[in-house]
């Protein structure tokens, strides 16, 4: 932000000073022109934005505002009724409505109590005309000389202009500085410093403009749930920052994906190779001493990666270096995979073609890994298993596109309530979603959530037949006494 109490304070000191200094030039004019009540009024005024240098030391900014306004208007409407319109004291309110509107923002900005300005300057506009009115049919008792009319005339443009000129400059300064501030903190995790899913969404519309090879790739901190889970969060928040500093310091753009992931992308340039780039930044990572409130500890990351053109279809990419992460994850973590293979040397998929979450083979490879964490005594997870029924009725009476349609559309509420866990889709009319990571701490509001949303989606009547999904959906929690993973989904 910024405006802040220091800048305001400054900016009102410095206003008051300037009035005093007009205010003393006004006396010398108005003793010289005879004006005997406006030189006692000056001498006011000159006695009141002293003490607003207190008012401003004090931080009564809200208190100085209103009363440097009504200090303008009272010797603007006396200065006109005694000397007339030609010196021009009027157009002063132009340039104190810019000034209120602006203290207005300073104090919503600051939090501080404000009066709305608007009605003041409602009052400043009716005495700007009332005074035009009254001189029409009252003369003022004292006139002014040429020469100090033709002076306080420019004097009061000059003074209205600068005003005018420098409040709107420093708006434009805090509006651009605002924006810029926003835009930083939307395309910018808070936490590390690294750039979001968002900057590196628009990084892809870049690419993809131009016609050049690129690399990418996803990374996962190996065992992260365990440093959760053993040191509490605030050491876990200690990791991704430690990460994302090391991580900002290499010459490769790295975004913070969600989590505990990161994304990595660069060009294929010939610079650099970036399965060696990966794999050292890898052996960097696990030589690092974490420390933490007294203990030692280590940290090791996955990564999978893909080679692409800047015309292939991203989505696509990043699921290849999910998937191949997914891979890495599951056959010994801390290892760049560039290739997925099984037992026999061929390429091996993890993702349901149809809905992009992990499938069957994917599914066992969790399995695998729960029921390990289940032996080791460090298994915390939960189940939700969710079947569709009605697909076949959908497909026959509909076809199998909107029978698909049904089941991606299923998928993606599923999909965006439990939004930390691995969703599978075991069968055809099946989910599975694994509950980990915070999903897990708030596994009733979240099953709870998932049920409203689909009796929300089928009670709807706008909704297309394909739209309203009869689901079937139960969850299980992982205690102490399951002796395997089958024993917990026995329960759903």
């Amino acid at each position: 932000m910024f405006m802040n109490m220091k800048r305001a304070k400054l900016i009102a000191a410095g206003m008051a000073i300037c009035f005093l200094f007009i205010h003393i030039l006004m006396i010398a004019i108005f003793v010289q022109c005879g004006v005997t009540p406006m030189v006692r009024f000056n001498v006011f005024s000159i006695a009141f934005y002293i003490f607003t240098l207190f008012v401003v030391y004090k931080e009564w900014l809200p208190f100085y505002a209103v009363s440097v306004y009504l200090e303008v208007v009272a010797h603007m409407t006396l200065a006109v009724l005694l000397t007339g319109w030609k010196a021009g004291f009027q157009i002063t309110l132009i340039g104190m409505n810019v000034l209120a509107f602006y203290a207005e923002y300073t104090g919503r900005t600051l939090k501080l109590k404000y009066i709305k300005v608007m009605p003041m300057c409602i009052v400043g506009m009716a005495l700007y005309l009332g005074s035009y009115i009254y001189q029409f049919y009252h003369p003022a008792p004292y006139s002014l000389e040429g020469q100090a009319e033709f002076w306080l005339s420019i004097l009061w443009g000059v003074i209205v202009f600068v005003i005018n000129l420098f409040v709107l400059q420093l708006l434009v300064f805090i509006a651009n500085s605002s924006e810029e501030q926003l835009e930083y903190q939307l395309s910018h995790d808070k936490l590390t410093g690294a750039p979001n899913r968002y900057y590196i969404s628009t990084q892809f519309e870049k690419i993809q403009k131009k016609k050049e090879d690129y690399w990418l790739a996803i990374a996962d901190i190996d065992g992260f749930k365990k440093i959760n889970d053993t040191y509490g969060h605030n050491c876990g928040d200690y990791v991704l920052m430690t990460l994302g500093k090391l991580f900002l310091s290499k010459d490769v753009l790295c975004c913070r994906w969600g989590g505990e992931e990161f994304i990595f992308l660069g060009k294929r340039d010939g610079k650099y190779d970036p399965v060696e780039f990966l794999d050292g930044l890898r052996k960097e990572i696990e030589q690092i001493p974490f420390e933490f409130e007294g203990n030692m500890f280590s940290v090791t990351m996955t990564f999978g990666m893909s080679l692409f053109s800047s015309d292939e279809d991203i989505d696509k990419v990043i699921s290849g270096a999910d998937e191949k992460l997914y891979y890495g994850k599951h056959s010994g973590k801390n290892r760049v995979v560039t290739v997925i293979e099984d037992s026999s040397g061929s390429n091996l998929s993890y993702q349901d073609p149809l809905t992009k979450v992990k499938n069957v083979s994917a599914y066992g490879k969790m399995v695998e890994s729960l029921n390990w964490d289940i032996q080791k005594k460090t298994a915390q997870f939960g189940i939700v298993k969710v079947k569709l029924r009605h697909l076949s009725d959908i497909n026959e009476r509909y076809g199998t596109e909107k029978g698909n349609d049904y089941i991606t559309g299923a998928c993606r509420i599923l999909c965006g309530i439990f939004v930390n866990s691995q969703v599978f889709r075991i069968e055809g009319n099946e989910f599975v979603a694994i509950i980990t990571n915070r999903d897990y701490y708030d596994r009733e509001q979240l099953f709870e959530a998932l049920n409203e949303k689909y009796k929300e989606e089928t009670l709807n009547v706008d909704n297309s037949p394909w739209n309203q999904y009869m689901t079937s959906c139960k969850m299980a929690i992982y205690t102490s006494e399951d002796q395997n993973y089958d024993s917990v989904f026995e329960r759903v």
